[in-house]
């Protein structure tokens, strides 16, 4: 990058970050480097339990040593699929510190996905959320894989409390054993047959050398293993640490997604190692954890329907304590206490928080007015893909623009381009918004071809990552996404961004989210239709309430734009790394107007 790239928008970034970094040296040297006088400091929390900084080098040097003996060296990859637990920091360092490249899948992955992830890479080892135990079991041979280590979050718990919970699970029937194929063992016990060998030489520095492999979602197309560096996430972190954001040492970071996403594993996970941080692992992945465990952080790291969920519940305790203020019975008394004590324990959760995260879909001006407001926090939208190490665009917490996704961060050039001619835009011109970064990923494993459409050498000599999103930047720098460019419906002539039909429809008081795809019917091959999903007081409402939304869609939007069909969904589906899963619905579209449309589908006029 160039000296003007890098100061790109200095006046919203620090002049100086937070820390400097040097780039060029393996993600286990610089978290050992940057926390060699902060080892008695909290590096994980999990389930109400602490790792110092100490204590997790002991567990890394351990497993790195036990890797070495188990036959892994410099260039193996080894698969990960397990949940947010500490045995993700474990394995992110000890294989870095081998040389090996960890390979970070998805565990919703079905059979034959898991297969062709692990095959791709030629992995031979498998750390896994034990309870994808019987599904390694149908698979393992048809890979290469010679050496599964079971981890169960129970792992992590002291000793007399992890022996009562494995009891209690053994009485339940959810205890999983060890089967008897000898390619099964626990991950405790591997890493506890490993020393601490202080001899054990890190591997070197190479700056291309790939060292990350992570699983695409494939939530807009075929998912895909993305190829990153250390230099990578390092380059990634150093940006973060340019932001006006608060990632001071000691503070403590929550970590709502899960590791193989990579928002996850590097802006999360491994920017809390490099800033002396803490992270605050939990092993459930809903929409509920972040309001479970307010109180326990400093900042959180969501999505969007982590702080949907925490508002909804404020909402309804506070209507819950105005309906039971003037009963005066004792079940009435009870439960008003009962309810007070958990909107205080919410509030006051939130009140510690610095500010809130928020990452991977989309939020609207009004959502995030409406909870800055309700929450008396700064929201922080974020922008990124897994092609550029996550996040690359985010909002400044001083000079905050709801609706926008905010701006580049330090060292990221951003511009819109056409996508069909690739010509640059000008100043507030709808294009494919397009990045130049450092840290721009390698490739897709064994895939050129997919490569070469993403990561694009331009005119000026660079190569631009094309996002596939479509963007407005304005007299500011700041980036208002518009939609998808993969999403773009072609409705006989007509190019329809569903972003705007979408923010038509949820403007309305009874609709919680809405989404728009294409679908096929028998008058165009690609008509709009859209999935409303009602706040929970109208779900019995639908039938009543379309006329109101064909007739808000008949006077905000030009006529090709309306809906050709209406459907109303109890609950937008989302793929595993929370963004909206715009293929199933598709999917279902597709099925539903081909099948059944005068049952299961209202169509518009």
């Amino acid at each position: 990058m160039s000296e003007i790239d890098n100061n790109l928008n200095s006046k919203y970034h620090r002049r100086t970050p937070i820390k400097k970094f040097d780039l060029n040296q393996t993600l286990y040297t610089l978290v050992k480097n940057e926390n060699r006088n902060n080892l008695h400091g909290h590096a994980i929390g999990f389930l109400g339990f602490n790792k110092t900084y100490k204590e997790l080098f002991n567990d890394v040097e351990k497993l790195a040593d036990a890797y070495i003996k188990a036959g892994i060296k410099n260039g193996d990859t080894v698969a990960i699929c397990t949940i947010s637990t500490p045995a993700v920091q474990q394995n992110l360092l000890a294989l870095n510190k081998i040389g090996a490249i960890s390979k970070w899948i998805d565990l919703r992955s079905k059979g034959n996905d898991l297969i062709r992830n692990i095959n791709e890479s030629e992995c031979k080892t498998a750390v896994i959320f034990d309870e994808l135990t019987p599904l390694f079991e149908k698979i393992i041979n048809e890979t290469d894989i010679n050496r599964v280590l079971m981890s169960s979050p129970k792992d992590y718990l002291p000793g007399p409390i992890r022996i009562l919970a494995n009891l209690k699970d053994k009485k339940e029937g959810k205890f999983i054993e060890i089967p008897e194929d000898k390619r099964f063992s626990r991950f405790i016990d591997f890493i506890n047959s490993g020393n601490l060998n202080n001899e054990l030489i890190p591997a070197g520095f190479e700056k291309d050398k790939p060292t990350l492999v992570i699983q695409s979602s494939g939530s807009t197309g075929a998912p895909k293993s993305i190829v990153h560096t250390d230099y990578n996430f390092n380059s990634a972190v150093q940006k973060l640490a340019y932001t006006d954001l608060p990632f001071y040492k000691g503070k403590t970071v929550y970590v709502a997604v899960p590791p193989f996403i990579i928002y996850g594993l590097c802006n999360t996970i491994y920017s809390s190692l490099a800033l002396e941080m803490k992270a605050e692992m939990t092993p459930y992945v809903a929409e509920n954890t972040v309001y479970d465990d307010l109180g326990k952080f400093d900042i959180p790291f969501g999505a969007p329907l982590h702080y949907r969920y925490i508002l909804t519940k404020i909402k309804e305790l506070t209507s819950e304590v105005t309906e039971l203020l003037p009963k005066k019975d004792d079940k009435s008394k009870n439960e008003l206490k009962k309810t007070l004590i958990e909107l205080e324990r919410v509030l006051s959760g939130i009140k510690r928080t610095d500010l809130l995260l928020s990452g991977g879909d989309k939020m609207t001006a009004e959502e995030i007015t409406e909870m800055q407001t309700t929450f008396d926090r700064v929201i922080i939208n974020g922008y990124g893909n897994n092609e550029v190490v996550g996040a690359a665009v985010v909002s400044p917490r001083y000079a905050n623009k709801p609706g926008s996704i905010g701006i580049p961060l330090h060292g990221i050039k951003a511009e819109v381009f056409d996508p069909e001619t690739n010509k640059q835009l000008e100043q507030g011109e709808l294009g494919e918004l397009c990045l130049c970064t450092d840290n721009a990923f390698l490739g897709y494993a064994n895939n050129l071809e997919e490569t070469e459409k993403i990561k694009q050498l331009h005119e000026d000599g660079k190569y631009w990552i094309h996002t596939g999103d479509l963007c407005v930047i304005d007299e500011d720098g700041y980036i208002t996404p518009k939609g998808r460019n993969r999403r773009i419906i072609l409705k006989e002539a007509f190019k329809i961004c569903p972003d705007a039909i979408e923010n038509i429809i949820q403007e309305l008081p009874y609709v919680r989210n809405c989404v728009v795809v294409g679908v096929n019917d028998d008058i165009s091959l690609n008509v709009p239709m859209a999935f409303i999903e009602l706040e929970n007081e109208y779900k019995d409402k639908f039938y009543y309430l379309l006329p109101k939304i064909e007739k808000i869609c008949e006077e905000e939007l030009p006529d090709y734009e309306i809906p050709s069909y209406f459907r109303e969904i109890d609950k937008i589906p989302y793929t595993s790394n929370n963004k909206q899963d715009f293929r199933l619905l598709e999917e279902m579209g597709n099925n539903f107007v081909k099948t059944n449309p005068s049952k299961t589908l209202i169509k518009s006029k």
